[in-house]
């Protein structure tokens, strides 16, 4: 199918649960009224069965994780999803995968995030100081020349929800604790805890579309500090919750955060933060991404401390306009 014979047919590959949280739900009837056609392709179908589609927006991160892992049904469906661009060579692809790969292991986004600076203005963020940790054994040599406190991920940032847990360790005494939570010979990364006052800066990114929603994160800590296991998805989404729950999430900013919300917006500069994402684009070639800004507590410098590819545009209240439109602008429809 040439660019000439496009018939505006959208293909997605999505898992159901992303469907979910993408932001898609209804967003066939919204695109129909507006000239497009979206089908659901399922890569767990015979490769015949899969109709032709102009343009493919598609997360197989999902898929490639569990093929990591060894599931053999994700392996199928990631060599049907190979099969299927190879068919229909003319047929768009968001995003490509090399280019999503930038983003699947953290020693590797890291390097991607330092380049942008590099080629791009270097005063726009800062990249927190990293190690590598290869063995839970090798802890003490590691840590030799760090700062406490200190964030604990696994390397892997591949959809998954191991890739999600994480660790705040606040002395270098309490490395021991990290067996309780990471297998011997996983592959972490060590990086600076940037004490940023609770509040964390959700930077969403589709095209040169650019939304930024402020979300609770961990209080500062101190190298007295207790460890500090959590998942980040689990982390509620806004603040001032209930009593009850900011007793259960001692560590979060949830309760009394008007003043400090208040001062972290006056401090965000949303034209700063567009520069940010459309360095980030050219670095990383990606339609689709989102990225995590904290601003350091006193100075508000900012720090990128962490980039994903496709998060949940769920929130994003105009997200399918803006995808709709997005999607007309790459098939010049």
């Amino acid at each position: 199918m040439t660019q000439l014979e496009r018939s505006g047919t959208i293909g997605l590959v999505f898992t159901r649960k992303k469907i979910e949280r993408s932001g898609f739900i209804g967003v066939e009837e919204y695109a129909k009224n507006h000239g497009l056609r979206i089908v659901h392709l399922d890569m767990t179908r015979a490769l015949d069965d899969l109709e032709q589609v102009d343009l493919i927006v598609h997360k197989m991160t999902d898929v490639v994780a569990k093929m990591k892992r060894g599931d053999a049904q994700a392996l199928a469906q990631y060599e049907c999803f190979i099969a299927y661009c190879k068919k229909y060579p003319h047929t768009l692809v968001l995003d490509h995968w090399p280019d999503i790969e930038k983003l699947l292991d953290r020693k590797d986004m890291f390097e991607h995030l330092q380049a942008c600076l590099d080629s791009h203005d270097s005063s726009l963020y800062r990249v927190p100081r990293y190690r590598l940790l290869d063995s839970i054994d090798d802890w003490d040599k590691v840590t030799a020349d760090l700062t406490f406190p200190i964030i604990c991920k696994r390397r892997s940032a591949c959809s998954s929800t191991e890739a999600h847990q994480m660790t705040v360790i606040c002395s270098r005494s309490q490395g021991v604790a990290l067996a309780k939570y990471y297998e011997r010979d996983e592959p972490l990364i060590l990086q600076d805890f940037i004490q940023h006052d609770g509040v964390i800066a959700k930077v969403y990114v589709a095209g040169e579309q650019v939304n930024v929603s402020l979300r609770p994160s961990l209080v500062n800590q101190t190298q007295r500090a207790e460890v500090i296991h959590f998942d980040s998805q689990a982390l509620p989404k806004q603040f001032d919750l209930d009593d009850d729950l900011s007793d259960d999430l001692p560590h979060v900013l949830l309760a009394d955060a008007d003043e400090i919300c208040r001062e972290k917006r006056q401090h965000l500069d949303y034209e700063r933060l567009r520069r940010m994402a459309s360095a980030l684009r050219d670095q990383l070639g990606l339609t689709f991404f989102g990225f995590d800004v904290l601003l350091e507590s006193g100075s508000n410098t900012y720090y990128l401390v962490d980039a994903n590819y496709f998060p949940s545009f769920k929130n994003v209240s105009n997200f399918q306009p803006l995808f709709v439109k997005l999607i007309k602008n790459k098939l010049d429809l």
